[in-house]
């Protein structure tokens, strides 16, 4: 069987980032890029590369109308 990749996808497992990619899962969200090992254990991805509010899973700031910090005015 042939893994057909995109030039923009990774080459490296989403589960363990340790192993070549060698499998694929196809999941609702999409699809996981896994090596084998991970496909067969049924390991989780552990990086959502790009979330609603940026990368590896960073949430929206808690205080959106705070003000950035300045230095101390010495």
């Amino acid at each position: 069987m042939t893994l057909d990749l995109s030039v923009t996808d990774v080459r490296t497992c989403e589960a363990c980032w340790r192993a070549q990619v060698t499998a694929v899962r196809h999941t609702a969200q999409g699809r996981d890029l896994l090596c084998r090992a991970c496909a067969e254990g049924g390991c989780p991805r552990r990086v959502d590369l790009f979330p609603p509010y940026g990368i590896y899973r960073l949430h929206r700031p808690l205080n959106q109308s705070a003000s950035p910090i300045r230095g101390d005015g010495r």
